[in-house]
């Protein structure tokens, strides 16, 4: 049965009261699939890293058959040791405690305290935050396109929207210096986006009265796929986190599907992309493409909801790299879909 980190073992650093553990343990694992690894507990936290600790509190040889036996429950750690099947230096006392710092999974409890949830007087979970974070750019597309709809409505009521949503965050702490959350990106980019969208609006270009509502899924594309490789953690994991316990926030259990569904958006947008491009060059077949663009947002969220529940957790080295290739592509796709819009909005 596979083993996860229990952070109450740990120490609860918020309540102030008790031992709280700090420590690196490091892993010098030979065999099959040899490599140098090590864990840093501190905070009530645990996270992975490749290479070796600058100093280490505990460091145990290991083939890698044995401690995958250990990982996945078949064989207990300090009756492996016992055997001579592995070695440790250092803070034993640490290794003593390996048994009640890794359990089955099935003893461990992920749920979120339910009061847990983004800062501020209204108690959404983070996830309704998100569908709160999609509105300015929902209504953006949906009235965008639409013949005689002002697009001081479908740009100005976004940025404002953006502004109250943005406004909140920083009035109750999620932006501050002091709060290591930060500001969301989805949250951010919106309101930078509907800010030029509003400059552009403001002096008559008519190139982005054409092209805004293609551009837009452009840059939303831009910023669900630029969390993979530029950002501290995927960008649905801004929202989700909120359901799980703090502990796990960083463990590849709660990153491996949020950088799926992440990498899911990037492409779904640039799909959308795509086909609102075809509508606006295909006039005749406009409501066909327009229509099986937005539409292409209801599986995403139904995958976005059902997903990270369910989803395998392989080789975290493996889909690491897959992830990334494919927020390199898609990244690179982006670049010449904006070059292109560009080209397209200077021409108009």
């Amino acid at each position: 049965m596979p083993l996860a980190f229990d952070s109450d073992a740990a120490g609860d650093p918020s309540t102030g009261s008790g031992q709280v553990l700090d420590g690196t343990i490091q892993f010098d694992v030979t065999g099959t699939e040899p490599g140098v690894y090590h864990l840093r507990i501190a905070g009530g936290e645990c996270t992975f890293h490749e290479g070796p600790a600058a100093s280490p509190s505990l460091t145990i040889s290991t083939p890698s058959d044995v401690w995958l036996k250990i990982s996945r429950g078949e064989i207990a750690g300090q009756e492996a040791m016992m055997q001579g099947l592995y070695n440790a230096t250092g803070d034993i006392s640490l290794l003593l405690k390996m048994d009640s710092l890794f359990k089955p999974t099935a003893e461990v409890s992920f749920e979120a305290p339910p009061d847990q949830c983004p800062a501020g007087p209204i108690p959404l979970s983070g996830m309704v935050w998100m569908t709160v974070a999609f509105l300015p750019w929902i209504i953006h597309w949906a009235t965008f396109d639409i013949p005689g709809v002002n697009h001081w409505i479908s740009v100005g009521l976004p940025l404002l929207l953006s502004v109250l949503i943005i406004g909140y965050r920083l009035a109750f702490g999620r932006g501050n210096k002091g709060n290591r959350e930060g500001l969301p990106l989805l949250e951010v980019g919106g309101l930078g986006f509907f800010a030029l969208a509003g400059v552009l609006i403001l002096v008559g270009d008519a190139g982005f009265a054409v092209w805004g509502s293609v551009v837009s899924s452009v840059v939303m594309a831009g910023l669900w796929l630029g969390t993979l490789l530029l950002g501290d953690e995927p960008l649905s994991a801004n929202y989700s986190k909120w359901g799980y316990v703090k502990a796990l926030w960083r463990n590849s259990m709660f990153i491996y599907p949020n950088a799926v569904i992440s990498l899911m958006w990037g492409w779904q947008f640039i799909v959308a992309a795509l086909l609102g491009a075809a509508a606006i060059l295909l006039p005749h077949l406009m409501i066909v493409f327009t229509v099986t663009r937005f539409m292409l947002q209801v599986p995403a969220f139904i995958f976005t909801s059902v997903y990270q529940k369910r989803a395998p957790i392989p080789n975290p080295q493996f889909t690491d790299t897959q992830l990334r290739l494919g927020a390199g592509v898609g990244l690179l796709a982006v670049a010449g879909l904006l070059l292109a819009a560009t080209i397209l909005i200077i021409n108009v």
